[in-house]
């Protein structure tokens, strides 16, 4: 399996790949139509605007093997977090296309989760997804230790949220901690999770893409957002 970045021309199938994995989210279940295919629809929309703005301000990264793509990360390194704020509308637009009421609740739901992020500086997991299809292949895993591996060797925090509590021990078996909790639209819960930064490591460089080994452990639901 190969970890590396995500290329741009993949960005669409990157998004249908993530609105797959994340259609029954409990997240996107509080902001979202509750119809599926409404709720998928944002969600492609979505996906494609929050790829587009990691290209330009982060790191997104895939996982794939032998040409198949199996699982995406949406990542930004400690010095490209925060973004722009208006690059925010290329995932706002998304999720405003699917009517007001998701449009608010995107928004009570974006403050919510912004307000958790830590003080000190961080890389920031926004979204982790593996194809539903291929689940427990290792993708997950295998992005999730090229991310760690980056911010170990700088020596920084790395923070996560996520609203499915099955995703809560898989986190941490990675050495993430609970960092505060929230409630989201519709009553559903949010956990920060904090990977604690161990300073940096003289003579040691961000990993370059490279071939992962499997097995792995399986595969979260999702990760933030």
């Amino acid at each position: 399996m190969e970890v590396g970045p995500l290329a741009p021309a993949h960005t669409r199938a990157a998004a249908t790949l993530l609105a797959d994995a994340f259609r029954d989210y409990p997240a996107w279940r509080s902001i979202g139509p509750r119809r599926d295919r409404a709720r998928w629809w944002m969600l492609h929309r979505f996906y494609r605007g929050a790829l587009a703005r990691a290209h330009a301000h982060g790191a997104p990264l895939a996982a794939t093997q032998d040409g198949r793509l199996l699982g995406v990360a949406i990542t930004y390194p400690a010095d490209r977090w925060p973004p722009p704020a208006a690059s925010f509308w290329h995932e706002a637009w998304g999720v405003a296309l699917a009517g007001p009421g998701a449009a608010a609740r995107g928004l009570a739901a974006s403050s919510r989760i912004d307000a958790v992020h830590p003080a000190e500086p961080h890389a920031f997991l926004h979204t982790l997804g593996v194809d539903p299809r291929v689940q427990r292949c290792g993708a997950g895993a295998a992005l999730l230790e090229h991310l760690i591996a980056t911010s170990e060797a700088h020596g920084v925090a790395i923070h996560l949220t996520t609203s499915a509590p099955d995703n809560l021990p898989y986190y941490r078996r990675f050495g993430f901690e609970l960092d505060g909790e929230r409630r989201l639209p519709r009553d559903v819960p949010l956990w920060a999770m904090l990977r604690p930064g161990r300073g940096p490591v003289e003579g040691v460089t961000p990993p370059a893409p490279r071939r992962a080994q499997a097995p792995r452990p399986s595969s979260p639901r999702s990760a933030s957002r």
